[in-house]
């Protein structure tokens, strides 16, 4: 597990474009996924991907979002796209990542057995998402909230699964996140974000964040 990392509070994940990725600064998110991964309308290809990086001031964390990825590769793609964290969004092995050189994201699919499955990776991963088990990620279905609320209480976690502004307050309140992750619902169309649906999710997932803090 990477030293010293910081797990970010308002991560925007499946970001493909400039304008998109500047909305995410502008409302004060602290994090986007870069998504590398063909089947997903969120693919985004490396060298667009870089380009968005590029734009990030510091203290905004670039993460790239794979499914079945092997270390070697990942640190290349990593490396290639200026990527601060990557998150594994499959069927990886802890046992695999020990000595990987970036913060790990580990996605975790909220259901039975995710528990053992975070014990696995405790002192490999920097962090967990919690997401909906239904598919690797981008669903817009909402997790068990109280299965997620133990898992967080056990290690830093970002809760994501069908979040918008219309209810990350009360998913905030019920699990007590370190952050949280939003895709699908902050979208017009599959792949494209509306920018003031990213504003709007920011500015509530830190108005409930404060408030259960205080």
């Amino acid at each position: 597990m990477a030293e010293s990392f910081r797990l970010p509070r308002f991560k925007v994940c499946g970001v493909r474009r400039g304008a998109e990725a500047l909305a995410v600064i502008t409302a004060g998110g602290d994090a986007l996924g870069l998504v590398s991964h063909r089947p997903s309308p969120r693919h985004v290809e490396l060298d667009d991907a870089a380009t968005i990086v590029s734009l990030l001031p510091e203290g905004v964390l670039a993460v790239l979002v794979v499914v079945d990825a092997t270390p070697v590769d990942l640190e290349r793609a990593a490396r290639a796209v200026g990527a601060g964290a990557v998150q594994l969004c499959g069927a990886e092995r802890a046992e695999d990542w020990h000595a990987f050189p970036l913060p790990i994201l580990r996605r975790l699919a909220v259901e039975d057995g995710a528990e053992r499955e975070l014990e696995r990776w405790l002192g490999v991963a920097s962090g967990f998402v919690l997401d909906h088990p239904a598919a690797a990620g981008g669903t817009g279905r909402t997790v068990d909230l109280d299965l997620a609320a133990r898992l967080a209480a056990r290690a830093p976690c970002l809760l994501a699964g069908g979040l918008e502004a219309s209810c990350v307050a009360s998913a905030i309140e019920r699990v007590r996140p370190a952050g949280v992750d939003a895709s699908s619902r902050l979208e017009s169309a599959p792949g494209v974000k509306d920018l003031a649906r990213i504003a709007a999710f920011v500015r509530a997932a830190r108005a409930a964040l404060e408030e259960v803090a205080a």
